[in-house]
Parts: C-alpha cells; sequence; structure tokens
C-alpha cells in the first residue's frame, strides 16, 4: 500500500471556525483597546500598559465563560483578591466592578436568547412570596429614587442608588437561576472554608503571608486577621454568610462538607476578633437550633442533638479565645463601646435634621458629621440617616420578604444566611459607607429566592395563577 494511500483529508471538528474567529476578535479588541486607552490617558506607565489588556482579556472572559458561573466569579473575586485592588473610584463608586459582572450576567440572561428564562412553575405559596420580595423591592428602589429627588439630587446621592440597584437588586430580574443559585451555594462555602483557614493560618502567625501589605496597615490593640479584605469587619461580615450557610445546608441535607465549611468560616470569624459577626454566628445557630424542627422534622432529631454539641463546642471555644477576651479589656474596645452608645443618639438627632425623611441616599457620614466627629458603626442606624423612616422600614420589609420566601421553599441555609448577615452590619458601617460590599446582598437574594427545594409543582404557571385567582375569590 502506497503512502498516499494515508494521505486523507480530516474533517474540520465543528465549531472550530467559530473558535479561531473568536480569538481573532479577541485579539483585535485587546490590542484597540489597550491603544484606545494608552493615547487617551495624560501619562501613561508600564503598569497601565500591561494592566488594560490583561482586564480587557477578562472582560472578553465573561462574555466567553458560562452565564451560570458569573455570579460565582463575583463573589470568588471578592473574598479572594485583595478589595484595595479593586477600582473604587470614578464611575467604579457608582458601579462597583462586581456589579458590572452581575451585570454582564444580566445581559447574558435576558438579551442573549440563549439565556432566557421564564418563570419556573411553582407552589402557590412559594409564587406569593416571590411576588412579595418582587414588591418590596420595586418599593424600595422607588423610595431610593424618590429620596434623591427630595434632597435635591445630589451625586453621591445617584452613585449610591447606583451601586446598590445594580449590586444588590438587578439579580431580581433573572426570573429562573436556580444553576446559578446552586452554583453559588457551592462557590460561598468552598471560598468560605478557604478564606477563613487563611484567616486562622495569619491569626496564628501575626502576619499575612500572601496579603502582606496589599490588606492595608494594621492599628489594633490585638493582631485582627483579614485576608484578602481592607478590614477585619468586612472579612468577619463576609465569613458569617458561608458560616450560617453552611451549618444549614448541612441540616438540611446532611453532608459533612457543609458543617466542615460552616467550622471553618467561623473560625475565620473569630480570628478577626470582631465581636458583632461572632454575636451574629452565635445568632444564627441559636436560630438553627429553633427552627431546623420545622424544615427537616422530627425524624432527623439526631442532627438537631449533634447541632447542639457543636454549638456547646463553639461557645466553650469562644469563651476561651484568648484574643478575644485581650480585646475586650484593651482601651480600643471601651472607645468602640462608647462610640457605639454615642452613635444612637447622634443617628436619632441627625435623623431628625429631616425630618426622619433622610438626607438622601448615601449622605449618613456627612449628615452625622454636623452633630460629631465620630463614625455610625451601625448600617441601620445609617439607613435611617440617610433614607429616614420609610426606606429603613422598607429595607427590613424587603429582608423579611427575602426570609420569607427562603422559609416556604425549605432554604435554611439561605434564611441563616440573611438573618446573620442583617445582623452583623447592625455593628458597623458598610451599606452607606462600603459600596463594593453590595454585591453580597445580592448574593443573598440569588440564594433566598432561587435556592430552595420545595418549590417545584406537577402543573404549569398559568394553573398557579388560576389557583391563586380562586382561592381569592
Amino acid at each position: 500500500m502506497s503512502r498516499s494511500t494515508y494521505l486523507v483529508a480530516r474533517a474540520r471538528p465543528r465549531g472550530a471556525g467559530r473558535i479561531w474567529g473568536l480569538l481573532a476578535v479577541a485579539l483585535v479588541a485587546v490590542a484597540g483597546t489597550t491603544g484606545v486607552a494608552i493615547r487617551a490617558l495624560d501619562e501613561p506607565s508600564v503598569e497601565m500598559a500591561l494592566a488594560i489588556p490583561a482586564l480587557t482579556v477578562v472582560g472578553i472572559a465573561l462574555f466567553l465563560v458560562p452565564v451560570s458561573w458569573l455570579p460565582s466569579i463575583a463573589i470568588a473575586v471578592l473574598a479572594l483578591f485583595p478589595t484595595r485592588f479593586i477600582p473604587s473610584d470614578g464611575p467604579f463608586n457608582a458601579i462597583p466592578p462586581l456589579a458590572l459582572v452581575l451585570g454582564i450576567w444580566l445581559f447574558r440572561r435576558l438579551i442573549v436568547p440563549a439565556g432566557r428564562s421564564g418563570l419556573p412553575p411553582e407552589r402557590p405559596t412559594a409564587l406569593v412570596a416571590r411576588y412579595a420580595v418582587y414588591a418590596s423591592a420595586l418599593l424600595l428602589a422607588s423610595w431610593f429614587v424618590l429620596s434623591t429627588l427630595i434632597t435635591g439630587v445630589q451625586e453621591s446621592s445617584i452613585g449610591w442608588v447606583l451601586a446598590f440597584t445594580t449590586s444588590a437588586l438587578l439579580p431580581l430580574a433573572v426570573l429562573d437561576a436556580r444553576r446559578e443559585a446552586a452554583l453559588l451555594r457551592s462557590t460561598v462555602l468552598v471560598v468560605g472554608a478557604i478564606a477563613g483557614a487563611y484567616v486562622m493560618v495569619e491569626m496564628v502567625l501575626g502576619f499575612s503571608p500572601l496579603y502582606g501589605a496589599a490588606s492595608g496597615e494594621q492599628i489594633f490593640s490585638v493582631y485582627r486577621a483579614r485576608g484578602a479584605f481592607s478590614h477585619p469587619l468586612f472579612a468577619a461580615a463576609f465569613l458569617t454568610i458561608p458560616a450560617a450557610l453552611g451549618l444549614g445546608t448541612w441540616l438540611t441535607e446532611g453532608r459533612r462538607w457543609p458543617l466542615v465549611a460552616a467550622a471553618l468560616s467561623t473560625a475565620g470569624v473569630m480570628a478577626t476578633v470582631s465581636r458583632g459577626p461572632l454575636a451574629a454566628v452565635g445568632a444564627a445557630v441559636a436560630f438553627a437550633l429553633l427552627l431546623s424542627p420545622v424544615f427537616i422534622g422530627w425524624d432527623h432529631l439526631r442532627r438537631w442533638v449533634q447541632l447542639l454539641l457543636v454549638a456547646a463546642v463553639g461557645a466553650v471555644a469562644v469563651l476561651n479565645f484568648g484574643p478575644l477576651a485581650e480585646r475586650a479589656d484593651s482601651i480600643e474596645s471601651r472607645i468602640s463601646a462608647d462610640v457605639r452608645d454615642r452613635a444612637i443618639d447622634i443617628s436619632f438627632r441627625a435623623a431628625d435634621l429631616s425630618g426622619w425623611i433622610g438626607t438622601g441616599p448615601g449622605t449618613s457620614g456627612e449628615t452625622s458629621r454636623l452633630f460629631d466627629t465620630i463614625i455610625i458603626e451601625n448600617s441601620l442606624l445609617q439607613l435611617l440617616i440617610s433614607v429616614g423612616i420609610p426606606g429603613l422600614l422598607l429595607f427590613l420589609v424587603f429582608v423579611a420578604s427575602l426570609a420569607w420566601r427562603a422559609t416556604v421553599t425549605g432554604e435554611l441555609g439561605g434564611l441563616l444566611a440573611l438573618a446573620a448577615y442583617v445582623i452583623a452590619i447592625s455593628g458597623f458601617n458598610t451599606l452607606d459607607a462600603v459600596r463594593s460590599m453590595h454585591i453580597l446582598v445580592g448574593v443573598l437574594v440569588l440564594l433566598c429566592l432561587h435556592g430552595g427545594a420545595r418549590t417545584r409543582v406537577s402543573f404549569a404557571p398559568s394553573a398557579v395563577r388560576r389557583d391563586l385567582a380562586r382561592a381569592a375569590s
């Protein structure tokens, strides 16, 4: 047989032309964006010349990876990438970079035909709870806009409303994000375990071996680990979510890994030496002890007893944690407690200045400084100052509707994570002051709205609507 017999032309693999076309477009986009950006800069540098194509490649990749990955990518970046290096000035003060990731996800789900989805079939109770979430979110966003208009359309208010809406409320526009919620749950647990373990190692070593100076300088009476975050409280607030989520997931599913992730995340909260988030985790455990029989039934009594033992061991560990006791006896702790006590009176006086309707979203800092120089270390009091009693009540109604949705769909993990996070942020300033952290509210929205397992029914949504109409009549 001659050698030429083997020289048979092979068929080109399907999709090969498309892949090469996408690569060509990507290369042209990277080169073009880099050139235009460098020419637009007044003082281009080598670092900027390298950063621009890297960011362009990342932007293109966000359009090529599976669309269900994008919310998980956003939370992984928040937890593992140094937050000091995430841009927060200029336009990114209004729309944080991680909110842009959610924006790309929303675009690909709603605009691209392949990503569209309708309302999934649900039980009547779950459907009513879903509509309650939508209605409360709409009222909350409407009040934010109205408050901005009433207070004179300040630039800080416009930026804050854009940041909160894109980070926390935009996920509501996707009607069926169950795939994203499932992947997000796994990602939060894995990332929480990694971050918690790292923060523990950092606490033991007394310095950050990976992030180093990237997380900023320490000015505390005891060493407080923070991982990739710029402040221990931010790290602790994030870690409360996987701690509570893992606990609830273990109770409802019985798998050991979520409990391990919850334990590592809780240890990370301890390593930050942050009392508020630690109390939030404790509250989540207490809620789990009270509510878990409703979610898992008494058939799993053994799991409830195990939770009781875990809670007892955790309480002993917290009470005997040396850095926490040392910080409690420090001058810094007494000053912090005094500041929090004074913040209540200052918040009420600042809220009264506007007639209790708020001085505008994102303005609590400048308003409170009219009465004192201290920082209002309570996110709910900050909302009271900036968006008034109506805004604070609507925010709490929104949280309550998410809790109701999580309850009727059996999402114990999301419910505990939501409760823990709200309690945690009641001890420091994040909602009104740290816009990059708004993404955590969006994560909780996805978990509570789409994460439950008790939503499916055997009939179509139209039948659900007929059933609701029949019940109403």
